[in-house]
């Protein structure tokens, strides 16, 4: 190694000396060390500072690579190897493994009725795939069918009995309401309505009627008469009504019956013939009642004889026996509030038959005319409507004689005239047994 060193310099030095010219001597030399490194020799850089002349010297082989080695092991779908690396940035590979391929295990899923079926298959890499795909097997079905109802619609929903999946169709609109009507008719006390309930308990009230649109009282806007009639019961016997309807007779107010005798023997038999004639027909229940309980039953026993009938003219509570004549003024005013009362509530148009002496002597007078329709008995010595009387405007019905004489009957007749249009107010309020006409 020496002698190659001392080699190289000698000839080094004879090419010096040789390249020199006598044009520069070399006096001024630098020197630049360079050092080795893995894979370049170190040396020392001669130059010359005053021309371009330069060589190397104390040359130094190359260091080497210092190699550090990182196994990497094989993987399912990558090979395994050595990498070898030198600090210097030079690296290679080598000792290469094969790939070691997927272990897999298989996963099944079962078809629903809407997703496949299928096979998946899993390495511990995380590498899948699926196969064996199965179609899915369809919804199995079952219907439940709901009714519509008043508000609500119907419809049938569908459910899957496998896997719960569930949708409505079949929709039928709702079936909206069946009102049953119950009518609550005004008394001379109450404001009166009709109460709308469907079965399924859905109500509302409506067509109220104010007591003071039906029952005014006995007071007249005038006292023009509107109408002739009589009353009868079973003292006025045979009755020939078509000839009462030629005469000019308008209506008849037909005794029902009374506390202690009970339904008047005449009265279907007047009530049928009266009607056959064409004659507006009302009614009267004289009473022997003593107490308010006594003539809320007469009410209650009136009713039941009136039943399926209809009635143009009111029923009146006929107050006149000599037996409640005892009784004060307080109490029979209330008695006859009872019953007046209790027929309104029925839905009918109930009044108060009431002669002069009574009304001015035993009953509340302005009370009884201010609240309840009067049927007036004052006869007058001629047999003929006279309007003379003070409580001429305060008479519905006026009894004016007991001794009319008609036609062909041998029997008198209590003789009446009519201030009010009685059948227009039971038609277009819906009383006595009519429908209403009249929607509040």
């Amino acid at each position: 190694m020496k002698k190659l060193l001392l080699i190289i310099l000698l000839c080094l030095s004879f090419l010096f000396l040789f390249s020199c010219s006598d044009e520069c001597t070399h006096r001024h030399m630098t020197k630049k060390s360079f050092a080795a490194d893995c894979d370049t020799e170190g040396y020392t850089l001669n130059e010359c500072a005053d021309c371009d002349f330069s060589f190397k010297s104390e040359i130094v082989a190359p260091t080497g690579h210092d190699l550090k080695s990182a196994v990497t092991p094989p993987s399912c779908e990558k090979e395994g190897f050595t990498e070898y690396t030198c600090e210097c940035g030079f690296s290679y590979k080598s000792d290469h493994i094969a790939p070691t391929n997927h272990t897999l295990s298989a996963a099944k899923t079962e078809p629903t009725c809407t997703k496949n079926g299928f096979t998946r298959y899993t390495c511990e890499c995380g590498y899948t795939y699926d196969s064996d795909i199965t179609a899915p097997l369809g919804h199995a079905l079952s219907a439940e069918k709901h009714t519509p109802t008043c508000t609500q619609m119907g419809y049938t929903k569908y459910s899957c009995v496998k896997c719960q999946d569930s949708y409505t169709a079949d929709y039928l609109l709702p079936l909206g309401h069946t009102f049953r009507d119950t009518l609550y008719y005004p008394t001379f006390e109450s404001t009166g309505y009709t109460k709308r309930k469907c079965d399924c308990g859905y109500q509302y009230v409506c067509d109220h009627v104010m007591s003071s649109d039906i029952y005014k009282g006995a007071y007249l806007d005038s006292a023009t008469p509107l109408a002739k009639g009589v009353d009868v019961s079973k003292w006025n016997e045979e009755i020939n009504w078509s000839e009462l309807a030629s005469l000019g007779i308008d209506f008849v107010i037909i005794k029902a019956g009374s506390t202690k005798s009970g339904l008047d023997p005449k009265f279907e038999a007047n009530y049928s013939g009266a009607k056959a004639a064409g004659l507006d027909v009302g009614a009267y229940f004289y009473t022997y009642a003593l107490t308010s309980e006594e003539a809320r039953a007469d009410a209650e026993l009136c009713a039941t004889w009136l039943q399926g009938k209809q009635f143009e003219y009111p029923v009146y509570f006929d107050l006149e026996d000599p037996s409640l004549e005892h009784l004060s003024p307080e109490f029979l005013t209330e008695m006859c509030g009872v019953f007046i009362g209790t027929m309104q509530s029925k839905g009918y148009f109930c009044g108060l038959y009431i002669n002069r002496d009574w009304l001015e002597d035993n009953v509340l007078t302005e009370k009884v005319t201010t609240y309840f329709d009067v049927w007036y008995a004052r006869w007058t010595l001629s047999g003929e409507p006279e309007w003379k009387d003070s409580f001429g405007s305060k008479t519905g019905l006026w009894q004016y004689t007991d001794s009319g004489r008609l036609g062909s009957h041998t029997l008198p007749f209590d003789l009446n005239v009519a201030y009010k249009d009685y059948p227009s107010i039971m038609k277009e309020f819906g009383l006595n047994g009519f429908e209403k006409t009249k929607t509040a």
